[in-house]
């Protein structure tokens, strides 16, 4: 996206030529030919610099400012000033401005100035976003791990809608953490203290359950729809795709009538298979598009092998601590293997394989020794490297007492090379010290 700017000057010449200029440089430009318009359309969420003339009829540069940084005060604000004017300049550096400049400018110097407002601003809004994601994920509950690109942007989501009563359609394969989300979102949600409830639409029963919620809500008998008054915060309703038929009329009037006639109650609905195939029919069709529901498409695990790592070593000190156990070693070859496997039952899998580490070690995964020259007869090249590469580095840190210098001279490795390798494979050389 185009870096925005609100360019603001009174004389129409210089409003359309260096309204041109920028455009040329790539930037979407919006003119206005007075203060007053422009300040009426700034929300302290734009995203982009602002240019205003200092000297103006009606509402002056001095007096935008002002009141435009009462929306924001991280706005990036560039001042032009005429010769003579210095004096307001300063003034309006001093209130806040981000810059100014005195006509008449270079054409490069403007471009310069407005590249270097726009990255200002640009970081703001990015630390803003980091500061709201790390409020929220320092909550109660759960969290959402990970650096992969499309768990970065579920937070940034997540983020923006824990605070509303917006209904959610979680979408994704099998133990791929969509239970997880829900829960994410009710704990961090308006009115955590209430119940969560959670109904699974797949399981035997469900038709019964299903039932006696919309009754009981109802005061009615089961399938009237009228207006419920339920007693929690949020209402899960797993698989929801496997509802059985005969209960889609009852329960897509029961839910239309909580999204749209109590916003105290928060329904959110998950799905393991492909949603816009099913949504050409049927309730989910009604959640997609009757009631606009915002979907969240969860990842499998296997789409962001970056994350195995640090979600593994997350859930083994979660068990080992329910154990009350020290955490096992983990090398570089383990991890390997960690990121070269399929996972099919995505998050989940790896998790219950976490806990089967905790208890077994290196049996978990059939070999017999993690550091040891015994390796799985089906190790990969890589696997193989890594754990040939983990045992040259003991041996020279057993020979020189854990002294990195000698190490360094002996293996011909540069200083920060060997700080890297010593991390990648979670090495601590005071465990080598006489």
């Amino acid at each position: 996206m185009n870096t925005p700017v609100i360019f603001i000057d009174d004389e129409k010449s210089v409003r359309h030529a260096l309204g041109q200029t920028l455009e040329l440089e790539d930037y979407d430009v919006t003119l206005f030919a007075s203060a007053k318009p422009a300040l009426d359309q700034l929300a302290n969420q734009f995203q982009g610099v602002i240019i205003s003339d200092i000297n103006m009829p009606g509402m002056d540069g001095l007096t935008f400012l002002k009141q435009a940084l009462t929306l924001d005060p991280e706005f990036s604000i560039i001042m032009l000033t005429g010769h003579g004017d210095i004096s307001m300049a300063v003034e309006a550096m001093r209130l806040g401005a981000y810059d100014f400049l005195e006509k008449p400018f270079s054409t490069e110097h403007l471009l310069d100035v407005v590249k270097r407002a726009a990255e200002k601003r640009e970081l703001v809004l990015e630390n803003r976003e980091l500061r709201r994601e790390l409020e929220v994920q320092s909550g109660p509950g759960p969290r959402i791990l990970g650096n992969d690109p499309s768990i970065k942007q579920l937070r940034r989501i997540l983020s923006h809608q824990s605070k509303t009563h917006a209904p959610l359609f979680i979408h994704g394969p099998s133990g791929c953490g969509k239970a997880l989300v829900a829960r994410f979102v009710h704990d961090h949600g308006l009115q955590p203290q209430q119940p969560f409830i959670t109904i699974d639409c797949s399981a035997p029963g469900a038709e019964a359950q299903l039932g006696e919620l919309i009754g009981n809500h109802t005061d009615q008998p089961y399938g009237c729809g009228a207006q419920p008054s339920p007693h929690f915060a949020t209402l899960y309703l797993k698989h929801i795709n496997l509802t059985p038929q005969q209960v889609h009329p009852a329960l897509e009037a029961f839910i239309e009538t909580l999204c749209k006639g109590n916003e105290s109650v928060r329904v959110i609905v998950s799905a393991d298979t492909d949603y816009h195939r099913q949504s050409q029919a049927g309730l989910l069709h009604s959640l997609y598009f009757k009631l606009g529901f915002i979907t969240l498409d969860l990842p499998p695990l296997h789409k962001r092998r970056d994350d195995i790592a640090l979600l593994f070593h997350n859930f083994l000190r979660t068990d080992c601590s329910r154990f009350g156990i020290e955490p096992p070693h983990i090398d570089a070859r383990l991890e390997q293997w960690l990121t070269e496997q399929d996972w099919p039952g995505n998050v989940r899998e790896l998790r219950q394989f976490a806990e089967r580490y905790a208890l077994l070690g290196s049996k978990a995964i059939g070999t017999q020794d993690q550091h040891g020259s015994d390796q799985s007869p089906t190790a990969t090249l890589a696997i193989r490297v890594a754990d040939f590469e983990c045992k040259v580095l003991h041996d020279a840190l057993n020979r020189h007492q854990g002294r990195l210098k000698e190490v360094q001279l002996e293996l011909g490795l540069a200083r920060k090379t060997l700080y890297d390798k010593l991390r990648k494979y979670h090495i601590d050389k005071k465990e080598f010290k006489a």
